[in-house]
Formats: C-alpha cells, structure tokens, sequence
C-alpha cells in the first residue's frame, strides 16, 4: 500500500539551527530512502564544510529551522559555497506544529527532510541578499530613531526638572532656535534677553521676551554638564541617523527606479520608500502573486486572523500624512478609525505594489482606481 503523500523530491536535507551547531539530515531515495545525518557547528569555516557536504551529496533542497537570526549565516554560507542549490527554505516553528505527524518520536533534522520531501513546508519570505543588507540598516535606522526620541523625553524631563519651560513656548525644543537656546544655557547657567534674541529665528511664533520668561531659571555647574551631555548625545545620534540613511541609498542603488516609484507617492518621501523596499523587495511580482497576497502578508488584509468569531491583534501603519487623508476621514465615522487605517494602509502598499509592477509613477488617476480597494 502506498502512502497517502508521496515523496516528491528524490534528495533534499532537513536542518535545525541552534546557537552553536546545526543537525543535518539528508534523505536520498523515494521508495527506500537512506538518512544521512551529521552535526556541525555554526562557526564559519564549519559553515563552508557543510555547505560543501551538501554539495557532495546532490542535495539542492534545503529547508531550516530557526529562531532568531540564527539561520541567516547558514543561509549565506549555502548561498555562496554551495551554489547549484535549487531551493532554501526557512520555515515558522509555528507552521510546523499544525501540521499532523509523529515529530515527537524522531529528530527535529529528520522531520523536517520528511516533510520538504512530501512538499508540506511553506517558507518564509527571504528577499535577495541586497534587500536583506538594506533590512539590517533599516532596522538600525529605527532603532536610532527610537533613540532619538528617548533622548528629546530626557532632555524634557530634565528641563522641567529645573524649571525651564521651552516646551511651553517653542513647538519643537529640538529646532534650529531651540538648540541654539539650550547651547547657550549649558554655557552660561541662565540666559539674558540678548541671548534669546541672538538664539532665536524670524519663524519663531513666541517673542523673545515670552520665550525668556518660561526659561529664566539657572543652571548650576553640574546643571549645564548634564545639558551640554544631553546636547551632545543628541547630535551624535542625528550624525548616526544621517549616516546610516545616506548608506541606505547607497545599497538600494541597484533599485533607484523602485525608489523613484515608491517617493512618487504623495505623502511617501526617500527615507519612508527605503523602508518600504527593505521591507518587501525591489521584485515583488517573484514574492507576491498579487497585491492582496502582499496586503495579506503585511497584515493588512481585513480580518484574515479570524478564529472561533474572534479576532487577534491586527498590524497596521499608522502614519496618517498621505494622499488618502481625504478618504480615511470620510470614512472613519462609518468603519471606526483602527478599521479605516487599515483600509488607507492596504491601499497604499496596493498602490506601491502595482507602481512597481508596471513601471508606473504615481498620480491621483491611478491611485483611485477600484481595483486597488
């Protein structure tokens, strides 16, 4: 009796990534399959030898897994030192728990061969190694961001720890004006009406003698060392952020017309495009068959987490200056603002999608085209 599924690749390997080592099985055969089974470890040169085994063994279908970034050199090292692959596939844990089997009572490795064989396994999204190096900066990116507005809360806290109330006065204490302020403050201790009129812009609402009643405390020594420390983190990390974004548009030259078409968007200037492309890819048509399948893998398809009547946590993004303002404020009353968010997020990424795909940029007649709802 044959079984239910059938084998359908003739040699591929199962590896389950750790830490410091990796378990490898290779299966070779359909009807009476051999199991090849050995451990390396994640150090690099041992990285090349597994690459190489595989090589040795005709074995080009390889499926992963992994928590965290562990996977990602084993990836690369089968990338680069075994380059006849067919197929590398890095699958979610969670995945492999819904589907049936008897994974208790053999090896992660073995398991894992079994089912790439019998074409069970859905991989992950992995984009190219361009779009994975523009990920990583884009991650840095965020993070420096993030950074930078614990550092502005500190210095705020700061402030009103002492009695300056610049917040009160200017919209933004980070500005040209307000930085000049602060500098002069952590120089001096307290500052004149001078002080402020040299500081301050002709854009500055407030005038100077407003501005000098919500900051005419003093600062003692150790005062003004703590705000000269605070403004040269801050400069630190705007230096960071600028040199991280510059080296971002140094890796996605490869796709400056991607990038043309992604800043066409109105509201969506360079910075929000290179994390649009490190997101999902210069080639999305190869990744994603449709827009909605692209919609649905960011998260953004309406209730596709929907189990038992109950519904999970849903992502979106929530950056509302965009040339859907119009529409999201028309219909917020009738979909509720979480509901109307998602709708205007979904058709922008469908628009990006479709921008990409045909070669397009952007402009209002295209962006109101139904299909794109």
């Amino acid at each position: 009796m044959q079984p239910i599924l059938e084998p359908i690749l003739e040699c591929c390997c199962g590896v389950d990534v750790h830490k410091n080592m990796i378990e490898a099985c290779i299966i070779k055969g359909i009807y009476e399959p051999i199991f090849i089974r050995k451990r390396f470890s994640t150090f690099q040169n041992e990285l090349i030898d597994f690459a190489h085994w595989l090589y040795e063994h005709d074995c080009y279908h390889i499926a992963m897994e992994s928590t965290g970034v562990y996977w990602r050199p084993i990836y690369e090292a089968i990338e680069e030192y075994s380059p006849y692959y067919e197929n590398i596939i890095v699958t979610n844990a969670h995945h492999m728990r819904n589907l049936p089997g008897r994974k208790s009572d053999v090896k992660d490795a073995e398991w894992l061969a079994t089912l790439m064989q019998r074409g069970l396994l859905k991989g992950s999204f992995i984009p190219e190694r361009t779009i994975r190096d523009l990920r990583e900066f884009s991650r840095i990116y965020k993070n420096a961001v993030n950074e930078k507005s614990r550092c502005l809360n500190r210095l705020e806290k700061f402030l009103q720890t002492h009695g300056f109330k610049l917040s009160s006065v200017l919209s933004d204490i980070n500005s040209v004006s307000g930085i000049k302020i602060l500098t002069t403050l952590s120089q001096k201790g307290s500052l004149t009406i001078e002080d402020i009129q040299n500081a301050v812009g002709n854009r500055t609402k407030k005038s100077s003698e407003e501005i000098q009643l919500a900051v005419c405390g003093k600062l003692n020594a150790n005062g003004c060392f703590l705000l000269a420390d605070f403004l040269d983190q801050l400069k630190w990390i705007e230096q960071h952020i600028e040199k991280i974004l510059n080296k971002m548009i140094e890796i996605a030259e490869p796709y400056r017309d991607v990038l043309e078409r992604l800043d066409s968007i109105v509201g969506i200037d360079i910075t929000a495009a290179l994390l649009i492309l490190a997101e999902i890819g210069g080639n999305v048509q190869q990744n994603f068959q449709t827009a909605g399948h692209l919609c649905a893998w960011a998260g953004l398809k309406p209730r596709n987490d929907e189990s038992a009547d109950k519904f999970k946590s849903k992502k979106t993004a929530k950056n509302r200056k965009n040339p859907f303002g119009h529409w999201f404020w028309s219909h917020q009353g009738k979909l509720g603002k979480k509901k109307a968010i998602i709708a205007v997020s979904r058709k922008i990424l469908a628009l990006a999608y479709y921008l990409i795909v045909t070669n397009q940029l952007y402009d209002n007649e295209i962006a109101m085209r139904p299909y794109l709802n």
